[in-house]
């Protein structure tokens, strides 16, 4: 029997996005998630007729829904600013790790290689990062920090994330991860 197309669907995505942290967007091949994915051919192409660039569009909106829901998760099991921090630096140091530093945080990989030059791809990530910046602000207000200064410290948090697990991929530890987060949980309420 075959499976159903919601099933095929989610396992080319889900191969799309394990493949495009680990290689960006031009080093992923369309190929090369199908055979990931284990979906015939054809299915891709009638799921996703614009191709890969509608796959990893898909993967960026599935990878902003993921992340911000880890955003609320971990806000709600947090007694302090600091804390929600830590517990979200601790989550993906880990996923660095379990994938020995071959997997980059879901959407940077993609925006260094295809944005600007993908217009859908470039209101893909957009609108990633604008969900989880208001979040990230949003959670911030919650524990005090000033409405005024609650973006900025979304940015700062955002940007020292994406930054040092860069640096964590070219040396293949956390190291970068753990001496930039001291300085950032200092500017939070908390």
């Amino acid at each position: 029997m075959p499976r159903p197309k919601s099933d095929t669907r989610a396992r080319i995505i889900a191969s799309a996005r394990t493949l495009l942290r680990r290689h960006g967007y031009h080093g992923t091949g369309l190929t090369q998630i199908v055979e990931h994915s284990g979906a015939p051919r054809g299915s891709v192409y009638f799921l996703f007729p614009g191709g890969k660039e509608e796959i990893a569009v898909a993967a960026v909106d599935d990878w902003a829904i993921e992340v911000d829901r880890l955003i609320h998760d971990r806000l709600a099991d947090s007694p302090t600013a600091r804390a929600w921090a830590v517990s979200m630096v601790e989550h993906f140091a880990r996923d660095l790790r379990e994938s020995d530093f071959t997997e980059g945080l879901p959407v940077t990989t993609i925006t260094l290689d295809s944005v600007p030059a993908s217009p859908a791809l470039t209101r893909a990530c957009r609108a990633a990062y604008d969900t989880w910046l208001t979040s990230v602000t949003n959670g911030l207000v919650t524990f005090g920090a000033p409405v005024r200064r609650a973006s900025g410290l979304a940015a700062l948090m955002l940007a020292t994330l994406e930054g040092a697990a860069v640096l964590c991929r070219a040396y293949r530890t956390t190291g970068p991860l753990e001496q930039v987060a001291p300085y950032v949980l200092d500017q939070l309420p908390g």
